[in-house]
């Protein structure tokens, strides 16, 4: 900086030049540093905090995934299991309803069966082929 201080009476014109001491300079200078490196650590640690929290957050969400996936495939497994058990009984329960009715069906045909079996058994199916021949 530099001063100009006129002095009317005597009329003479002093310049003064106001320079800084350079170890002033210096120290302005380093602590500046000193500020700016002191910032940069703070706004490292944040960004690291932030970085952790989005890592854990992250991983928080893919375990609640892999959990909320193994509770829907067991969900349909039982689902599943549910529906062929139901299915399985119904086949069932027709097979029942079908071996019931052949043998219904089928012992109508027994009184049939009894006479025709004796009488091939006891020979006098013979004599029948034999007088159709």
């Amino acid at each position: 900086m530099r001063f100009i201080i006129t002095d009317m009476k005597k009329k003479t014109v002093v310049e003064e030049k106001n320079q800084e001491d350079p170890q002033a300079l210096l120290e302005k200078i380093m602590k500046a540093e000193v500020n700016t490196a002191e910032r940069i650590a703070d706004v490292r640690k944040d960004a690291e905090k932030q970085i952790n929290a989005v890592q854990e957050e992250a991983e928080k969400t893919k375990k609640e995934a892999y959990a909320s996936g193994r509770r829907a495939r067991t969900r349909l497994v039982e689902n599943g299991l549910e529906q062929a058990r139901a299915e399985a009984a119904e086949k069932v329960q027709q097979s029942n309803h079908e071996t019931e009715r052949i043998l219904d069906s089928g012992k109508q045909y027994i009184a049939d069966a009894v006479t025709i079996s004796l009488s091939f058994i006891l020979g006098n199916g013979n004599q029948e082929n034999s007088h159709d021949k």
